[in-house]
């Protein structure tokens, strides 16, 4: 089985492994169950992998934290990438069982990852039809005017998420002409979307570490993505724990000789053109669907992306057949599987 494979079915794992606490209520539950199916899965690969972004530092995270080693890697041939890791983005929409959670990966060569901290990013997010047209350098005006002007109409589909710290920008985008499709969370989903032509980009202040995987996205189907980090007291001036966040973020960009006044690329975020991307569906939405179990089998819709090609997938997964093939699957689906043989024991014994 190639290197890419072991990744995709790495992530599928992780989404069945959640798919047991989607409606919960339990957001913690849902992250932690794919976080442990995606160490479990990656730890057994044939590749040697290190975690770049991921659940956080080692104290805030025992496991896919940032620097972690996963995979085998005794062999002199062995496939190198750095990752980053988000085993559940969504983590309310899937435990509340609403449109909006995916789990994914970005895979790239070592030291081509800018390891960026928990914080704030603006993002302009766009396909292959629009990834010359932008730079968000000249400010969101003059790139919808770009865009349309390319496009040769007015009323462009921008997906935003639906936050206070989004309303300027979404009044701006209406009055521009532009139909706004707003969006509780996801907006690495909602870049998908994107790719596969459901709206025309994507704008708005999200999650640095989204962005890098926004990131991954772009380059591996010959998209583009604008970024600039913002403070975390432009958008929560009056919290408690504001003036902490803003002493890490400082020391953060200052390993990384960052600043906020700087606007990022896509290559920025990522130095390597041959990156990999993959997400599955947990509850989904838009054009990637959402996974479905019923008497003992998946049915999961999948996204790959690399070398400009982006391919999705519609992916089944029957219970009695996949813990066969390797004895990690086999430990994840034990771990985390419905309760299909009490489901039949129980309609057994009320058909008798």
């Amino acid at each position: 089985m190639n290197k890419d494979m072991h990744l995709l079915r790495a992530v599928e794992m992780a989404a069945i492994a959640a798919y047991k606490y989607i409606g919960s209520k339990d957001k913690d539950a849902v992250d932690l169950a794919a976080v442990q199916a995606l160490q479990i899965m990656l730890n057994s690969a044939p590749i040697a992998t290190k975690v770049v972004i991921g659940e956080g530092e080692l104290d805030q995270a025992p496991m896919l934290y940032v620097g972690q080693k996963l995979g085998i890697s005794d062999s002199k041939k062995i496939n190198v990438f750095d990752l980053a890791v988000d085993p559940v983005e969504g983590t309310y929409p899937a435990a509340y069982n609403v449109a909006g959670s995916i789990a994914c990966l970005a895979a790239a060569k070592p030291n081509t990852i800018l390891p960026l901290p928990e914080m704030y990013m603006e993002k302009l997010f766009v396909n292959q039809d629009l990834a010359n047209v932008i730079d968000l350098a000249k400010g969101l005006k003059w790139n919808i005017k770009q865009m349309q002007q390319k496009k040769s109409y007015r009323d462009l589909v921008a997906i935003v998420l639906d936050k206070p710290r989004n309303g300027a920008a979404i009044n701006l985008l209406r009055k521009s002409g532009v139909i706004v499709r707003l969006i509780g969370d996801g907006d690495v989903l909602a870049a998908i979307d994107v790719v596969n032509h459901e709206a025309d980009f994507v704008y708005g202040i999200g999650g640095a570490p989204e962005g890098v995987l926004m990131a991954a996205l772009a380059i591996s189907s010959c998209g583009n993505m604008h970024a600039k980090l913002l403070p975390y007291q432009d958008i929560w001036p009056n919290e408690p724990e504001t003036k902490t966040r803003m002493t890490l973020e400082q020391q953060q960009l200052a390993k990384y000789q960052l600043h906020y006044q700087q606007y990022l690329t896509s290559s920025d975020l990522i130095n390597d053109k041959e990156v990999r991307f993959i997400a599955t569906g947990l509850t989904a939405g838009g054009s990637l669907k959402p996974i479905k179990y019923q008497h003992g089998v998946y049915k999961l819709n999948s996204f790959f992306s690399s070398h400009g090609i982006f391919r999705n997938m519609q992916v089944t997964y029957t219970i009695a057949q996949i813990k066969k093939l390797r004895p990690e699957i086999k430990t994840v689906i034990d771990n985390y599987q419905r309760d299909y043989h009490k489901q039949k024991e129980t309609e057994i014994t009320d058909m008798v």
